[in-house]
């Protein structure tokens, strides 16, 4: 049994170290074996850059399995560990070219060795035991609870989370058949993909806080649309609302009662103002205003660095969601109950490709201090909040935004065209 290590992380497996073959590796020079790999530009660079080499023939070998100390030594070389810590293995000579790299490894924590103080440096290493290493340098943690794999039965208990964790940061990822493979021996061109991954997502996340969505003028509307509001009464809406810049014909099924001052209007069913492009000074200048804020806070949230990419193929129907920006170049839909679970400030960004789909009676659920205020939910088309669903969050649509009857949000309903209730119940966060 082998142990890897990251801080107070302990993970025990049947595994273990890392990198080349127990003969000394050389530059490759006029290799042929990679010119036409599906890898040959990550194994250009990584040869270019000295974090791997070939070997003393001229070749690469690029689908070849990985050995322990092959794959610990690309690790080091990429991520320039160079501590080193007292070996301790008896199958590691101190003259071997390998030992200073194992060492090293050591000296990081993402392994130990196994209790029979071997290591077992020439082994060749599984692509779940490779998930876990990586699972350990990024110190992740999984979102989900179910791997998202055809083979999902073959995962050990012990890699699960890890194997769960590095595809959802796309630091490995399955095959086209939708397998893992979780006991094939990872070749040495996907093992040069994975770790510039892994080394990659280190960078990304040297500061993990993501900032919130700055809304300017628009974060003082609960509701704000270009193209109209419209209700089927009665709706229950406590905030301001307003449009721009179509005119207050644009805002139906309210009953408006104008203010003296023709600065705003009032309704039975808004607990607050009611504001358009044509009412007097200075509501017109204001909207305008805080439409060009609600724009600025729509790219600003389409353009954050993602944390996750296509997770669960936008289908995130009863999952429970951490803090971060995910990103998705279709829609998502939401079939069960979905979770946020944070702290209050923690900070959620969801950039969505194509639009928003909430079943009937469903429900996003706030758990562990999480706030309203600091879901941002951007989505590039229609936002559609079923039937008796409850919705939480701040959503930026390009396009429109329905709720179905007796829909209700905690939140904001900022959009580029309209915004239609049935019914609802809206109330700032």
């Amino acid at each position: 049994m082998i142990t890897f290590i990251k801080k107070a992380l302990t993970i025990s497996l049947c595994f273990l170290v890392v990198f080349m073959t127990a003969a000394p590796i050389f530059a490759v020079e006029n290799t042929t074996d990679y010119s036409t790999h599906w890898a040959k530009e990550n194994i250009q660079t990584a040869l270019d850059t000295g974090m791997a080499t070939g070997y003393p023939d001229g070749s690469f070998k690029p689908d070849r399995a990985i050995t322990r100390a092959e794959f610990v030594t690309m690790v080091n070389n990429k991520f320039k560990f160079i501590d080193t810590a007292e070996p301790t293995f008896s199958d590691v000579a101190a003259d071997v070219w390998y030992a200073a790299f194992i060492d090293a490894a050591i000296a990081e924590g993402y392994i130990t060795g196994y209790t029979d103080e071997t290591v077992k440096p020439d082994a060749s290493i599984t692509r779940q035991e490779a998930a876990v290493i990586f699972n350990i340098l990024n110190e992740l943690t999984a979102i989900s609870d179910t791997p998202d794999f055809t083979d999902a039965a073959l995962i050990a208990e012990w890699g699960k989370d890890a194997i769960i964790a590095v595809s959802e940061k796309n630091i490995m990822i399955g095959y086209p058949d939708g397998s893992f493979r979780p006991d094939n021996q990872i070749t040495r061109a996907e093992a040069i993909l994975a770790i510039t991954n892994s080394f990659n997502f280190s960078e990304m996340i040297v500061d993990e806080t993501v900032a919130p969505v700055e809304l300017g003028l628009a974060g003082n509307f609960v509701i704000l649309s270009k193209t109209g509001i419209s209700t089927i009464p009665n709706s229950s809406i406590t905030g301001d609302i307003g449009v721009s810049p179509i005119v207050a014909t644009g805002i139906t099924g309210f009953s408006l009662t104008a203010d003296a001052t023709n600065v705003f209007s009032t309704s039975d069913q808004v607990i607050g103002k009611i504001y358009a492009a044509t009412f007097s000074a200075p509501t017109p200048s204001n909207l305008t205003t805080a439409i060009s804020n609600m724009e600025t806070a729509y790219t600003d949230a389409a353009g954050r660095a993602a944390d996750y990419t296509e997770l669960h193929a936008g289908d995130i129907s009863g999952k429970t969601l951490t803090p971060g920006v995910y990103k998705w170049g279709t829609g998502i839909v939401m079939n069960t109950d979905v979770t946020l679970e944070g702290d209050a400030d923690d900070v959620w960004i969801f950039q969505i490709g194509e639009g928003i789909t909430q079943a009937n009676g469903v429900k996003i659920i706030l758990k562990g201090g999480a706030q309203a205020k600091n879901i941002i939910w951007q989505a590039a088309q229609t936002v559609s909040i079923g039937t008796g669903s409850h919705f939480e969050g701040i959503v930026l649509t390009q396009t429109n935004i329905t709720l179905g009857t007796g829909a209700s949000i905690n939140g904001r309903l900022l959009a580029q065209t309209a915004v239609t209730l049935d019914q609802s119940i809206v109330v700032g966060p």
